[in-house]
């Protein structure tokens, strides 16, 4: 109350009284907000609608020049007849509409055009368009492929790619003890002469290894709109769907690599020992097991939706999409973004 009467906005009901628990009328709502808009702008006041009010004689002299403008702006029309009931309390239905409406008359004498005559029931058309950050995911985990990269993880016995078999099997074991046992174990299962181990090598081979990145999505939004009737321009803003409590995230399944099988060779002669320490020779080429690689998927921001509109916003992965690969160290990295896979030991974290 101390900061709408020092700023004259409201001047109470006199005898030096505010009124706090009175009902709002809907003259004093049409004073409260001219009050307010004319302190920086100059506003256009004209009777033209008022005169047509079958009850304009009913205006307070004190609100007549305030619901002048209120009508002359399309703040108020009044209802079907025309009728304004200047002196009637106003619903909460009726004041939301009347602050919709004093937005939009607002951004018009922000855009610095004094001269456009605010009685327009504007229809706005997009003048410009621009890809726009709508949305960002810090610190996700996803997949990628790295193709033909020189992974010195190549088993020398059978051709198996270990480090794949690792990624493959992060889940399936607590820590890399607890995997490099089960691999070496499923070395001597398979026949494998080097027991599923890696040695000096140097094999360009395809891999699935999962990174953790941040990820931003972009759309293609219009950045200014213009009214087809006044000419009156406005821009918009990033804060239209910010809240994610009304717009809502819908995901697409995207799909880094199918399931694939590897075969493992035998790459030399030589022989398999069962539980007794008999042994079996096999010779080179022999097909010791195939293994089965999971099919591996990101899920994707696909369209932002407006629950309360169902307005979609369709969007683009606007960060790195890693099409080129290099090493730091021995860790395979993005050679654009310099995003690195994932460690062994960071597999198991």
């Amino acid at each position: 109350i101390a900061w709408a009467a020092e700023n004259k906005l409201v001047n109470g009901l006199g005898d030096n009284k505010f009124g706090p628990n009175n009902y709002v009328t809907r003259e004093q709502a049409a004073l409260i907000l001219f009050n307010y808009l004319k302190r920086d702008y100059t506003l256009t006041v004209s009777d033209e609608f008022l005169n047509k009010a079958p009850d304009k004689a009913s205006v307070s002299s004190w609100a007549l020049e305030a619901m002048k403008w209120a009508t002359s702006a399309a703040l108020m029309r009044g209802d079907a007849n025309g009728t304004l009931r200047p002196r009637y309390s106003a619903t909460r239905a009726e004041i939301a509409t009347i602050f919709k409406r004093f937005i939009e008359i607002k951004g018009d004498l922000e855009a610095n055009k004094p001269d456009v005559p605010t009685t327009c029931d504007h229809v706005w058309e997009t003048t410009e368009t621009a890809m726009v950050d709508v949305v960002t995911h810090e610190n996700e985990e996803n997949y990628v492929f790295l193709k033909d990269v020189n992974s010195m993880s190549i088993c020398n016995g059978c051709g198996m790619d270990t480090q794949q078999w690792f990624i493959d099997n992060r889940h399936n074991y607590e820590t890399v003890a607890d995997a490099s046992t089960a691999l070496d174990f499923l070395g001597d299962e398979t026949g494998c002469p080097c027991g599923h181990m890696s040695t000096n090598n140097f094999h360009n081979v395809d891999q699935v290894a999962p990174i953790i990145e941040t990820k931003t999505y972009a759309a293609e939004l219009p950045v200014r709109k213009k009214c087809t009737l006044c000419g009156t321009t406005k821009p918009w803003s990033i804060d239209d769907i910010s809240n994610r409590n009304i717009w809502i995230e819908h995901t697409k399944e995207v799909v880094v690599r199918e399931a694939w099988d590897e075969p493992l060779y035998n790459k030399g002669d030589s022989y398999k020992f069962d539980e007794y320490g008999n042994a079996t020779f096999v010779p080179a080429g022999s097909l010791i097991d195939t293994i089965h690689h999971p099919r591996y998927v990101n899920n994707e921001v696909d369209y932002l939706e407006n629950i309360k509109t169902g307005e979609k916003i369709y969007v683009t992965v606007s960060s790195c999409k890693h099409p080129n690969h290099d090493y730091k160290g021995d860790i395979p990295c993005c050679a654009d973004c310099g995003v690195m896979v994932l460690s062994r030991n960071e597999l198991f974290k």
